[in-house]
């Protein structure tokens, strides 16, 4: 990778900040980190102090700053759009937390926006940049699991409150866990199968009024979906998230295929454990049995798990599983600015997961199937040859 850097700015010194600085200052070595901003000037103070930042100061000022090329909106999810728009008007790179925006029409504003200003607007999640879902794209390439059919993706919890410091704007409008968690879901489905056709969901407040820190919160938005998605390549599957499960034994996410099986690890992460059963072993060993059906049903049973391979990582992978990596995303941007080449995260793919988000919300809300309007293209492959922390 060039030694050559792209000047990084930050807005919003949040809680999510911490990993992001910490990554860009560590690790990413094409990210160089010039100035951060916030709504209070005494959080940027500590931050700059925390990480040695050459410059706290205005968001105004940050904007203005000729050496700064990308901004990082790291800003609560309400505020992305209106952030979004400043950086693009002051002629910078976007890199947002996720989602792009709450609203699919602005999102649409934002990356039109981009395209006119001959600018690169995305968002995170960039988890599917890890060697996880990295190793899942490559089996599924190689065609180990054949014609993807189905999918299930599942996110399920007791609620954010148990443990974020600050978590009443989870429940508020953009909070919900669609809009929190499903953009790691959706977006790694879209990675390994492409882009989405049709939507058709469920959505409840299974607890209407939350525990907040001591404080009796109603909740402003689902906290309970149960959704149904067509992908364009023809595989059709469910997707839970919920912010009402106390406990569940339901996988992250597994990819069914006319060949075989896939678990993909958790898509808010970037490792983890990548597990393959390969259809034709299975196959093999149920049709040598030559007793009656009984008891191929009983060797079909049985041996299906002797059929599941743990697949080594195939790529630079943190020993880890709960590794966190985020900023790989700012920094693919960065090496496509230094390169001359598209990000791997492109504008479509962040519109298109947009779309999706509120795309549940619309076919809860009317009770109808939803059919997509933006479309997107898989994202290019990470190099297996690539150090940890490399980008190419």
């Amino acid at each position: 990778m060039s030694e050559k850097k792209i000047g990084i700015g930050v807005i919003g010194c949040g809680t999510i900040s911490d990993v992001y600085l910490t990554n860009i200052t560590q690790h990413y070595r094409n990210l160089d980190l010039i100035a951060v901003a916030d709504m209070f000037p005494e959080k940027a103070k500590m931050t700059q102090a925390k990480y040695n930042v050459p410059k706290a100061c205005t968001v105004e000022e940050l904007l203005a700053d000729e050496k700064i090329q990308i901004v990082l909106n790291l800003t609560i999810p309400a505020a992305h759009y209106d952030v979004n728009m400043q950086i693009l008007n002051a002629g910078k790179h976007l890199y947002c937390e996720k989602p792009l925006t709450l609203k699919f029409e602005d999102a649409v504003k934002v990356v039109e926006t981009a395209k006119e200003k001959g600018l690169k607007a995305v968002s995170a999640p960039d988890t599917f940049l890890g060697a996880g879902a990295q190793t899942c794209r490559v089996l599924m390439e190689e065609g180990k699991i054949g014609e993807p059919i189905g999918f299930t993706a599942n996110m399920t919890c007791p609620g954010h409150e148990l443990w974020h410091p600050a978590p009443g704007f989870y429940y508020k409008k953009g909070g919900g866990p669609m809009f929190d968690m499903g953009p790691y879901y959706i977006t790694t489905l879209v990675a390994l199968l492409g882009p989405i056709k049709k939507i058709s969901c469920f959505a409840i407040k299974g607890r209407p009024v939350r525990n907040v820190l001591g404080m009796q919160q109603e909740s402003e938005v689902p906290t309970h979906y149960t959704a149904i998605v067509e992908f364009v390549c023809g595989a059709v599957g469910n997707v839970n998230m919920s912010f009402d499960v106390w406990n569940s034994e339901l996988p992250c996410m597994e990819i069914y295929g006319s060949e075989g099986s896939i678990s993909v690890p958790d898509p808010n992460m970037f490792g983890g454990q990548v597990k393959f059963c390969d259809g034709k072993k299975l196959e093999g060993i149920v049709g040598a049995v030559t007793e009656p059906h009984p008891a191929k049903i009983i060797a079909m049973m049985t041996n299906q798990k002797s059929c599941i391979t743990e697949q080594e990582p195939l790529f630079a992978s943190d020993p880890d599983p709960r590794g966190n990596m985020r900023g790989l995303g700012v920094s693919d941007m960065a090496q496509a600015l230094l390169d001359g080449r598209k990000s791997r995260l492109s504008s479509e793919i962040s519109l298109h997961v947009v779309e999706a988000l509120n795309a549940f919300e619309t076919a809860a809300e009317t009770n109808t199937v939803y059919e997509m309007k933006t479309t997107c293209q898989k994202p290019e492959m990470m190099g297996q040859d690539w150090d940890l922390w490399e980008v190419r």
